[in-house]
């Protein structure tokens, strides 16, 4: 009897779509047609694998994202998994929603999961978007393993021939792309149309009462439309708009344009605003008549396949692929060249203008002319962007490349013969690590604009000074507010500091990361007091939960009407500043203005009899009961042997509106600031080196206090305050003091010309 092979189960072929873009951003035409493909394939069989990042080209795209998971900071640099019906977008959380934000650090995490997913997932088809380098190792991996190689291409803008080197497939959305880059750059591409969901873009009922005009942007002809529906509220006012932002904010530009008209507008009568949606089916329900006036070159258009569907006939201009989109279902207009050319606002002559006027008032006005381009839009609709018949064509596109079936493939055979060292790779599950690094960078240079927080978020430190320092300058932080500024990590990495923070509202989300540190203590649910059990009023706002009693609303801003609000009563523990052990000293004490300061103070009079620097939050505009007052502050201060120094982090409120002071801040009431106390010139006097070293080091390190750090400097060696002056580049060079060419080969004084460093007058005139 003949033996029979078991035939291999057909299995569905695999398709990895591979970029950092996220594709479901609803500002980004791209990636909802990319989105809907995918969609496409799986309901046609494909095994599809997405991997991107949290990256959008607008943030108000974020929306479908932000339902599922409404804090992404918690996640940076994790990978998430974002559920789309039968569809999983797993991302890389990244800082910024920005593509030219995306850090090396984010790429190089990206890439790994990438190579990771091609010799995990084994597609038989890679697919992607994109022309920034990292975008080039996508095809450049893939290549590398024989796996073929697909792209979408949907814009004018890849005239270069580097990016498509590795590029098996190039699938365009319509044939005057796919003819534009065959004339212009050589290479061919397929076309496949829009792929438009009727689910969410097709509505049941309209009511055609409405012309539309959706993401008023430069590119798209906001400056057009601008002009447009100015005379139509001057001329005819009956007739309603619509618009609907996408990236672009519509204020913005009738402001802009208007501005440039001679009379700046910030609304226009016969406009209707609405926001960035998801599901534009409402919109398209309204409108009567779709304003298509792009200014670039237009790959096709998706709003314009979408009103095909719609059966709304539509005003466009003659560029790109726009005039095949719409068939003879709208009108083509061609306007002046100086309108083609960024940034795209040049205004139009009234001459230049009225033929588009006359068109949409036509729509509105013939009925008969009007029902007879709905038909054609209908059947323009049904014959060119019907979803299954685009599926179809992207199907036929596809299967040469899935046919070869690249993921049944050792890729090391292929690895080794394109290695010049005839090696193979096999990736690992990469490790994701989290990097704030940009995060404290950027914080801290937000400092000194009226309206924002000033406390610095990084040290301010030179490699040209050493401190010296012996032994660790302890920190207790009763608000944990030092890891909340990203300050604590950079703290840790000196070397220098021992902090220990309490986190009585747990407002840090990954205390785990804390864990068995040797610099970084957290006690969550826990903070300084007088000892003894307390109560913490929980807040809505975290941020406003206390153990002191929150204010009545009637005494309360309105601001923090909400974010006060008692949700629950918990019982917390106070731990009494002296009742710790094992502090070598305490030099630093941060207090917040959401406890009982006076009772820290109180309870800790041994320790603080040698610390160096308290720093005290003070609300000037409270917000609880029994919040601390400078007044008794000072007062403590003056009985307990310290003094006023300064103000530190003032935070302002502005009474603009939250989008005006984001455009332009505007914020000039003190809601709260920190005040520093530093030791009583008596007690300064009697510092032993290592305190004022230690002080000198925290006030010039954490506040940039250099002249105070200075003058402690000088106190313990005037080689060392002169070494410090010149590391942070306060001295003058030799050249400008003597004007000799023989100071010239060194910008240093010796100590026999600073002697009175601290101690004499002379020092003025030698740095002058």
């Amino acid at each position: 009897m003949a033996k029979t092979t078991p035939a291999t189960p057909k299995r569905k072929p695999r398709l990895l779509w591979a970029n950092p873009f996220c594709l479901l951003d609803t500002s980004s035409g791209a990636s909802m047609t990319v989105r809907q493909m995918l969609l496409q394939l799986v309901a046609n069989g494909y095994d599809v694998k997405v991997l991107g990042a949290t990256v959008f080209d607008n943030p108000k795209g974020m929306a479908i994202l932000k339902e599922q998971f409404a804090d992404l900071d918690s996640h940076l640099h994790q990978l998430i998994d974002a559920k789309d019906g039968p569809l999983t977008h797993q991302m890389l959380v990244s800082y910024s929603y920005n593509r030219n934000h995306f850090t090396t650090h984010e790429e190089g995490l990206w890439y790994s999961q990438y190579v990771y997913l091609l010799d995990s997932f084994k597609p038989d088809v890679v697919w992607f978007y994109g022309g920034q380098t990292v975008d080039m190792l996508i095809a450049d991996e893939a290549r590398d393993r024989g796996i073929p190689v697909a792209f979408y291409l949907a814009n004018g803008n890849y005239k270069s021939p580097r990016w498509c080197r590795d590029i098996d497939l190039i699938v365009t959305d319509s044939q005057a792309t796919a003819d534009m880059y065959r004339k212009e750059v050589g290479f061919t591409s397929t076309p496949v149309g829009k792929f438009i969901a009727s689910d969410r873009f097709v509505a049941d009922e309209h009511e055609r009462k409405r012309l539309l005009f959706v993401n008023p942007s430069w590119q798209k002809g906001a400056s057009v439309f601008v002009q447009l529906a100015e005379k139509l509220e001057r001329e005819r006012p009956d007739i309603e708009l619509e618009v609907v932002e996408a990236r672009a904010d519509w204020s913005a530009v009738l402001r802009e344009t208007t501005k440039r008209m001679g009379q700046q507008r910030s609304t226009l009568s016969n406009v209707t605003v609405t926001g960035n949606t998801s599901d534009m089916r409402g919109p398209y329900s309204r409108a009567r008549v779709l304003a298509a006036p792009s200014l670039w070159w237009e790959s096709s258009g998706r709003v314009l396949a979408e009103a095909m569907l719609n059966g709304i006939p539509a005003l466009i201009t003659n560029r790109g692929g726009m005039p095949e989109m719409v068939g003879k279902a709208g009108i083509t207009f061609d306007f002046p060249e100086q309108c083609y050319e960024e940034p795209y606002q040049h205004l139009l002559g009234e001459q230049e203008l009225q033929p588009l006027f006359n068109a949409a008032v036509a729509f509105f006005d013939d009925e008969a002319l009007y029902q007879k381009y709905v038909a054609q839009a209908f059947n323009v609709g049904e014959e060119k962007h019907h979803i299954d018949r685009a599926t179809d064509r992207l199907l036929s596109a596809l299967a040469p490349l899935v046919r070869e079936r690249a993921g049944n493939k050792e890729f090391s055979a292929s690895q080794k013969k394109r290695h010049r060292q005839r090696l193979p790779s096999r990736a690992t599950k990469p490790e994701m690590k989290v990097d704030r690094t940009l995060q404290q960078l950027i914080n801290g240079k937000i400092k000194g604009v009226l309206g924002s927080d000033t406390q610095a978020t990084k040290l301010h430190l030179t490699e040209d000074f050493t401190w010296q320092l012996k032994g660790k300058i302890i920190v207790l932080d009763n608000r944990a507010n030092l890891i909340k500024s990203g300050l604590a990590d950079q703290m840790a990495v000196t070397g220098a500091f021992a902090i220990v923070a309490f986190d009585p509202a747990s407002e840090i989300k990954t205390p785990k990361q804390y864990e068995g540190s040797d610099t970084i203590q957290l006690f969550q649910h826990a903070l300084l007091g007088d000892g003894r059990p307390a109560t913490l009023h929980a807040c809505v706002a975290p941020e406003m939960t206390s153990t002191l009693a929150p204010l009545s609303a009637d005494k309360l801003a309105e601001r923090h009407h909400l974010g006060a609000q008692e949700i629950a009563d918990l019982p917390i523990n106070t731990v009494a500043v002296d009742s710790i052990t094992g502090l070598e000293s305490l030099d630093w004490l941060i207090l917040d203005e959401l406890s009982d300061a006076m009772a820290v103070l109180e309870n800790g009079k041994q320790y603080l009899e040698q610390t160096l620097l308290v720093q005290a939050r003070v609300p000037f505009q409270l917000t609880h009961e029994k919040q601390p007052s400078l007044a008794e502050l000072q007062h403590w201060a003056s009985r307990n042997g310290f003094r006023f120094y300064r103000f530190h982090n003032i935070r302002h409120h502005s009474h603009l509106p939250e989008k005006l002071n984001e455009r332009s801040p505007c914020a000039s009431e003190q809601e709260s600031a920190d005040v520093l106390f530093l030791p009583s010139y008596e007690r300064m006097a009697k510092l032993s080196d290592k305190q004022k070293r230690k002080l000198a080091f925290i006030m010039s390190a954490c506040f940039a206090a250099h002249d105070m750090a200075f003058e402690l400097m000088a106190g313990i060696s005037h080689d060392k305050a002169l070494e410090f002056l010149e590391a942070h580049k306060l001295l003058p060079s030799a050249t400008q003091t003597d004007g000799g060419d023989e100071n010239r080969s060194s910008t240093r004084m010796d100590a026999s010309r600073a002697a009175f460093l601290g101690h004499d007058d002379n020092l003025l005139a030698l740095i002058d």
